[in-house]
């Protein structure tokens, strides 16, 4: 089985080189493909994943953004006192300086963070695809069969129809055969009384 699941990866990862894929949890077409939210935990767990990356990037750019401006804050308090040479003027200086490089060593390590995501989301959502389309392959296999079976089962019904059909037919006509004898040899008034309901077995 771990053989045929490896193949399936390989085929399916052959399949998409080159195209772009788009993010599945943010596709409407992905969430149709499973009636019900009914989905397999492994997918579940692989959307929660893709998730928390694409809520990470968010952040960290949004970080980045913000330390950015703080960054900028920092550096033109700097400039402003540059000229003040007091011990409280220089003990602020330093404070800045020591901020600005923390600021600027957040900023390098969010944005090496920022870097790598890009290839985690890209891999997350691959193997998500790949999950997704083994489970769905076997759903449109099992539909077929389910399909094959209810056509067979349709003939069948089909064929008891046609047969009931024919008999009921045959038994009509042998009733308004016999209906139009009887009326022949007993008469309109005694048929008219089984007609009423008055000679009924």
């Amino acid at each position: 089985m771990k053989k045929q699941d490896n193949s399936f990866e390989t085929a399916v990862r052959s399949a998409l080189k080159g195209r772009e894929i788009p993010i599945l949890v943010l596709d409407t077409r992905w969430h149709r493909l499973f009636p019900q939210g009914e989905k397999p935990a492994d997918i579940e767990a692989l959307e929660e994943r893709l998730n928390d990356l694409l809520k990470k990037q968010g952040r960290l750019v949004n970080e980045i953004k913000d330390l950015k401006k703080a960054k900028k804050k920092l550096m033109d308090s700097i400039v402003a006192g540059m000229e003040g040479s007091s011990a409280r003027d220089n003990r602020k200086k330093e404070n800045q300086q020591r901020l600005l490089l923390e600021t600027k060593d957040r900023i390098q390590q969010d944005s090496d963070e920022l870097m790598e995501i890009p290839y985690d989301i890209k891999d997350t959502n691959e193997k998500l695809m790949i999950i997704g389309a083994r489970y769905c392959f076997e759903r449109l296999s099992n539909g077929d069969q389910m399909i094959q079976e209810l056509t067979e089962e349709i003939r069948t019904l089909q064929a008891e129809l046609t047969d009931k059909k024919e008999f009921r037919e045959n038994l009509e006509e042998s009733m308004d055969s016999a209906y139009s004898l009887m009326h022949g040899l007993l008469g309109h008034d005694i048929m008219n009384l089984f007609d009423k309901g008055k000679f009924r077995p």
